[in-house]
This record gives structure tokens, sequence and C-alpha cells, in this order.
């Protein structure tokens, strides 16, 4: 097969990461060759890299126009066409779009389309109905949806709906949280330490904001030393959540123990390694200029499921959307 110079030099700069240079030589090779779709295919991928999702639309639409595409093709191009206005913010466009398809892509891209406009419920049950064709583990996303039903007051039966999401997801640190507010919002603080009890015991990535709520907890009903010993108990069975260790060598430094609190720190590194975390918990210990700055413009977790780097924790990345994905840097 015979390619023109300006496709193969598009595709160069395509693998070298230079997007500007191959949208030019792509969009020429197009240009010249108007019979050769994948010269018009990748160049829409690049402007969508780009952001030029008006131009990507333009050039996806007007190969699916083509007498010369054959039907599995275009099932490949109307998905691509759905991630095209997902990616540009037009869910419902982008769900108009998938609504034929049974690509398993075009399904799950159904579905994100589907929490992105608030459909949780919808949204739910496509991702179990993927799951019980494929066999796909989709707990987490299934999990997920349910929990923002109960989240925006869309599910009519409340703990149903929790329940729903427990289920899909039994170690989700947001639901655990969830169950620990309704204890306090019923009155029932020995009921919440006990759920914090298993939350701990169960080793679920607890954050800072966490263990401050914990701490409060703990003080208003009279067990405050009790947290602090939980939290050592699970770093003597190996938790590697720098959240806990951070607690610890605050109570220490809070109480003068010093030495203790750098024996913390040194324990952690050694077992896990640094992380900014703890670096950000020694300054307690002993301020260091230099690391400060450092930390001030840095970040603190990394999602699991596409790399994305956020400086603050939450529940979904921002990025990509994955539920809980947000790891300590």
């Amino acid at each position: 097969m015979k390619y023109n110079t300006d496709f193969l030099k598009g595709l160069s700069a395509l693998t070298e990461g230079n997007f500007q240079k191959a949208s030019t030589h792509l969009k020429n090779a197009a240009m010249d060759n108007k019979d050769r779709i994948e010269a018009y295919y990748t160049a829409g991928l690049v402007f969508k890299k780009l952001g030029h999702y008006d131009k990507a639309l333009y050039i996806i639409q007007t190969i699916l126009r083509s007498d010369d595409v054959d039907s599995s093709t275009k099932r490949v191009l109307n998905v691509e066409l759905g991630r095209i206005f997902f990616a540009a913010g037009k869910y419902d466009k982008a769900l108009k779009q998938l609504e034929m398809t049974s690509d398993t892509d075009g399904i799950l891209l159904k579905a994100k389309c589907l929490r992105e406009l608030g459909r949780f419920d919808d949204a739910a049950n496509t991702y179990k109905s993927l799951a019980k064709e494929t066999k796909m583990d989709l707990n987490n996303e299934i999990g997920y949806c349910y929990y923002r039903c109960l989240k925006s007051g869309l599910a009519n039966n409340n703990p149903q709906c929790f329940q729903n999401a427990i289920k899909y997801i039994p170690t989700s640190r947001v639901l655990r949280m969830a169950h620990i507010d309704q204890h306090l919002l019923d009155g029932r603080g020995d009921k919440a330490v006990e759920e914090i009890e298993t939350f701990l015991q169960d080793d679920l990535p607890a954050t800072h904001q966490d263990m401050m709520k914990f701490q409060t907890i703990f003080y208003d009903e009279n067990k405050f030393e009790w947290l602090v010993r939980h939290c050592l108990k699970r770093i003597n069975m190996g938790s590697s959540n720098p959240f806990i260790y951070t607690y610890v060598i605050s109570r220490y430094i809070t109480t003068g123990s010093k030495d203790k609190a750098q024996a913390f720190i040194d324990r952690y590194i050694e077992n896990f390694g640094p992380t900014h975390v703890i670096a950000r918990a020694s300054l307690a210990l002993e301020h260091n200029a230099m690391l400060a700055t450092l930390l001030e413009s840095a970040s603190f977790y990394e999602c699991s499921a596409c790399g994305e780097q956020a400086k603050d924790y939450t529940d979904t990345c921002k990025h990509c959307h994955a539920f809980e994905t947000l790891k300590p840097i």
C-alpha cells in the first residue's frame, strides 16, 4: 500500500508527540488523498488530542458520510465520535450518538455519559447489563452510581440505595464515611465509634480530613486515646496509609515526644519509601525552608487509573472520572 509523504511524516510526528506538526501533515495528506480514510481518521485523533473538537468532529463525520466505509468500520467511528463529544463535554450528544451501539467500549462510554448527565440509576443498570453479558468487573462503577443516587436524592428509597452501593463496593471509603456521618446525624456517637474502629481495622484509605473527624468523634465520646491505640495497632499490622502515620506523629509532637515522632517518620520511609505526606509531616518536627517551598506546589495524590496528579483529595478523579482512585504520592 502506497502512502504519500505527508501521511508518513504525520505519523512520525505523532509518535514523537508533536501533535501540532502531525496535524499539519495529516491534514495535507487527507486533502491530497481524499480516498485515504486512514489519513482522515488519524488527523481526527490528533485534533481530538489537541482539544480541537470541532475539527475532529468534522473529520470523523466526513468519513462516516463516505460510501467506502463498511458497517464494522462505521461502528468503530460512531464510538469514536461519541468519545469526541464526551471529551468536549457534550454528554447529551455523545449519548445520542451511542444509542444504537453494541460494542463494549461504546456501552461503557454510554454509561459514563449517563453518569455525567446525572442519570445514575440508568447508568447503574447499563453497567450491570454489560457486566452480566461480558463478565467484566464493574462493581466499582455500579456502586458509585448507587452512591450518587443517594447523594443526589434521586433514589426514592435511600436506605436501599445505600445497601446496593455497599453491596458492590464494601471497601469504599466514601460509603463507610457516609455511614459514620449518618450515625452522628441520628445521635448515635457510640455506633460511629464502632464504625470507625471497623474502618481502621479494614485498613481503608483514610485521608487527613478523615483522621481529624475521627479525632473529634472519639474526643466527644471520651475515648480520645483509643484512636491513638487503634492507629498504632494498624501500623504494627503493616498498614502503609501515610495519614495513619502522620496522625500518630502529630500526637507525639503535641505531647513533646519528638524522638518517637522521628522514629515513626524513619519507620515509614524505611518500609514504604518517602512520600509527600510524610515529608509534610516532618516539617512539623523540624522546619526546612527548601522542603516547605517544594511542597507548596507539589501534588499529593495520583490517580491509579489514568496517572493524573492532584494537590487535594477528591472522591472522583477530575481527569478520568474514576471513583476512589486517588492514592497518596
